[in-house]
């Protein structure tokens, strides 16, 4: 048998079978299926013909979705190359701020509500700690990835932060240690202001489909006593390996 190359290749020839092993959510099973049709006649398309030799040939069209890798190919070249020519000439730090899995349901429920709280809760703390320990301003490019490798929910932020701060006088200061910051003063900063702002929007009912009952105040004391998960690592010299490494995925 021939192993097959292309994701498309793999979707055909694996899909039904992960289908009975396993379950997808429909989302999941709406984006496999536009990359199965992407470019194929289930797309529809226009035909070419040749005034001189009568040739006709079908260009069909793409999906468009943007987990398609042939369809973001261009997006993602684009992307890299902005962000490669945007690095400083400094040291990078490579940090991952995760949402435990209590709160995978809630973010199929209200996903544009929960990723807006992680992208401001993650700011919030980076933002704390640059002005406390660095007494300036960061700079930060974020990412969110939502799925694992596995095609699992996992909801996590990818942060390419720089190595130092810009003062109020417009000096730049630079973080002597080999790490940015305590991961662990980290996690707990991160932990106790997403939840603030969690409480917040189910007190001003903004999240409509999440009813304010005894298990929702449970699930929130619960993500308070947990330890909540941040990565950090230096990536001293190649910061564009992380910068084509967070546009790979989406």
């Amino acid at each position: 048998m021939t192993t097959p190359h292309s994701l498309q290749a793999v979707l055909q020839e694996s899909l039904e079978r992960y289908r009975r092993q396993s379950s997808l959510t429909p989302r999941q099973w709406q984006v496999c299926h536009h990359l199965l049709d992407c470019r194929t006649a289930a797309m529809g398309g226009l035909q070419l013909a040749c005034d001189h030799c009568d040739n006709r040939e079908p260009h069909y069209f793409s999906c468009r979705d943007r987990h398609c890798p042939g369809c973001q190919c261009k997006v993602t070249q684009v992307w890299s190359e902005k962000q490669r020519h945007n690095l400083l000439p400094v040291d990078y730090h490579h940090l991952v701020f995760t949402l435990p899995h209590d709160l995978n349901g809630w973010a199929r429920l209200h996903p544009k509500e929960i990723y807006t709280l992680l992208f401001a809760a993650v700011w919030h703390t980076l933002s704390a700690f640059g002005k406390n320990r660095l007494h300036g301003r960061l700079g930060m490019t974020a990412v969110l990835h939502t799925w694992g490798q596995n095609l699992s929910q996992h909801l996590h932020l990818h942060c390419l932060i720089p190595g130092g701060a810009l003062t109020d006088s417009g000096e730049w200061k630079r973080n002597n240690a080999p790490y940015l910051f305590p991961v662990k003063a980290l996690s707990r900063h991160f932990r106790g202001n997403f939840v603030s702002r969690l409480r917040d929007k189910i007190d001003a009912g903004e999240l409509t489909k999440i009813e304010d009952k005894p298990e929702v105040k449970t699930l929130m004391d619960n993500l308070m006593q947990k330890e909540w998960v941040v990565y950090s690592k230096a990536c001293i010299g190649h910061a564009e390996t992380v910068v084509n490494y967070l546009a790979r995925y989406p």
